[in-house]
């Protein structure tokens, strides 16, 4: 819990933004920042080569980094990325500016983007957008600039990873305008506006309404309250691998 709360406090300070943040703390994840070198290597013969997508850096065109599905809505994330030489030599790149893009197709809800940080491991070898999309949000793109991606090495033929977090459509914001958090760790929230109904996070049937459980915490492989967790919110298209070429 208290890792927890360390990571949701590094996100908020470090994205100036007053938007929540739904993350879960991991041992093995930091947030980017104070200037760490990242260096992303090629890793021969790992299983992400087999299902994943390919970014090419020498192209400045928004390149898809994932597709995903929320609230039945079907949707694209693009990125528009532009390089910078690395002081690593010729088989190493930079990131100096990305621009991100979210495209719904089908929509029932729009999706929208929150924030993206950048997350590294502890042995600073590896990197992941992490990237929190809400439904009705009113943004449809950000911007990762050079201060936030800073020092960030990729090896021709690495892997960038990227991961969807959902927000709750309505989050409960308190009088500092900071997300309010439950015990265990989630964003407090309402089920609906009294337009719009957050059927990812809630139930309803009649006046009955229930919050639904975490299940991005569950086993895939084992049944949830007598629901499998696969086909629950959380588990669908929400993490990518795009190997990097130049």
């Amino acid at each position: 819990m208290k890792m927890f709360k360390k990571v949701i406090c590094s996100v908020l300070i470090a994205v100036s933004l007053l938007t929540p943040k739904l993350s879960e703390g991991q041992k093995s994840e930091s947030v980017m920042g104070g200037g760490q070198k990242v260096v992303i290597s090629k890793i021969e013969n790992d299983s992400v080569q087999e299902y994943s997508s390919t970014i090419d850096l020498t192209d400045n065109r928004k390149q898809l980094i994932m597709a995903g599905q929320n609230y039945q809505t079907n949707y694209g994330i693009y990125a528009k990325i532009d390089m910078a030489k690395s002081s690593m030599g010729e088989g190493y790149k930079t990131l100096k500016n990305v621009e991100f893009e979210i495209v719904n197709y089908k929509p029932t809800y729009f999706i929208g983007i929150d924030s993206i940080i950048v997350s590294t491991t502890r042995a600073l070898d590896g990197l992941t957008f992490k990237i929190y999309t809400r439904a009705l949000s009113d943004k449809t793109t950000f911007s990762l600039t050079e201060n936030e991606l800073k020092n960030i090495h990729f090896e021709n033929g690495s892997y960038l990873h990227s991961e969807r977090i959902l927000n709750p459509m309505f989050p409960k914001i308190n009088e500092s305008g900071f997300p309010v958090l439950l015990n265990d760790g989630r964003i407090a929230c309402k089920p609906d506006n009294g337009r719009a109904f957050d059927f990812e996070f809630f139930y309803k049937d009649g006046r009955l309404v229930v919050r639904k459980e975490d299940y991005d915490k569950e086993d895939m492989n084992k049944v949830y309250n007598n629901e499998i967790a696969s086909t629950l919110p959380g588990k669908r298209c929400s993490s990518s691998f795009n190997k990097i070429i130049f």
